[in-house]
């Protein structure tokens, strides 16, 4: 018999429970000593001739991550920072804090390299054990052990690599209005960290995202993966105006730009998803112009997960010809100086 991840998780998260040593608290100190290493590295890159670009966006399982091989790769391919997540995985969901240190390991081990962020959201931690899981993410960010938190996965198909092999652990449907949306926007609004949601694009889901983004003025959201549609015939709201509509009337939203190339194809729908890009690969005007008219609003993503962290050339390489596509001054804000303004407040250098 096959046990597929969410059997697995939720009988493990019933195992006694284990304390892990103490996560402390990052000191003002440490945190200016953190930001002072990343500007260097930055304005080193930059130095070179590189572009550098921040990845808001990718996540792992904290059990396998090969840790100094992601930095020796962000080395080569002259990539600034990333904003690594711990998944929730099965060791994590039996402690009682509910939290995955990961984020404390990597800022002490690869200072410039890794942002320091709170766990992914993902079922059965959301669903099953929302309260002390959030719990645990707002404690994190009361210590200042984060600067954002991690990815929520309210509507969330099968990634094209899951749906090929048939794994439907991730097909999630949560609703964005319901408790765990409340509780995490209000969260966003009392600590002034961000965070971000998978949610899929299509018409019955977007009046919650409206309705909550008025609900929580304060809150400052990350809509991951623009204009990724896998089934168009759901999504007939949803435009380049529908997405200069919403960043106009909601400053709180922020987009990130990853995303499949042209040729990306959701295997269950047969359709491109990365709606983006014109046939030849070149981006497609109307979304340049969205992109330019609110250039402060979009953010560089890799969306590596532990099933594709050995992909970082291939996203690395998608990633970079969009950010060639973009205007030049557009194009830096996108890589880097959005994610650092959110992050820190201030404008880069």
């Amino acid at each position: 018999m096959t046990i597929s991840r969410r059997q697995l998780l939720a009988g493990l998260a019933a195992v006694p429970l284990l304390r892990t040593p103490p996560v402390h608290a990052m000191e003002a100190s440490a945190r200016q000593t953190l930001k002072d290493g990343y500007a260097r590295r930055l304005k080193g890159l930059l130095a070179d001739g590189a572009l550098p670009y921040i990845d808001l966006e990718s996540s792992c399982n904290s059990r396998q991550v090969d840790a100094a091989a992601v930095a020796a790769a962000m080395d080569r391919l002259k990539i600034g920072m990333m904003a690594l997540s711990a998944d929730p995985n099965p060791q994590m969901l039996a402690q009682p804090e509910l939290y995955d240190p990961l984020a404390a390991r990597l800022v002490q081990e690869f200072p410039q390299h890794f942002i320091p962020v709170g766990n992914g959201g993902q079922e059965p931690a959301t669903t099953d054990q929302t309260a002390p899981f959030l719990a645990a993410q707002q404690a994190a960010a009361e210590r200042h052990d984060i600067l954002m938190f991690g990815e929520y996965e309210f509507r969330h198909y099968p990634s094209p690599r899951q749906a090929r092999r048939g794994d439907e652990d991730r097909d999630s449907a949560i609703a964005l209005d319901g408790p765990l949306g409340n509780s995490l926007f209000a969260l966003s609004e009392k600590t002034g960290l961000a965070f971000q949601i998978h949610y899929e694009i299509e018409d019955a889901l977007l009046p919650a995202l409206e309705q909550m983004l008025a609900r929580y003025p304060k809150a400052t959201v990350i809509w991951c993966h623009l204009a990724q549609i896998r089934y168009i015939e759901r999504a007939s709201r949803y435009s380049p105006a529908y997405v200069n509509d919403l960043l106009t009337r909601f400053p709180n939203l922020y987009f990130d730009t990853a995303f499949g190339s042209a040729k990306s194809v959701y295997p269950v729908s047969g359709q491109r998803q990365a709606r983006v890009w014109n046939d030849d690969g070149s981006l497609k005007s109307e979304w340049r112009d969205v992109i330019a008219a609110h250039p402060s609003r979009f953010v560089a993503a890799l969306d590596l997960g532990q099933d594709r962290l050995d992909k970082i050339d291939t996203h690395d390489g998608h990633l970079r010809h969009f950010l060639a596509e973009l205007p030049d001054g557009v194009r830096q804000q996108v890589a880097y100086g959005n994610a650092w303004r959110l992050l820190f407040g201030e404008t880069f250098g």
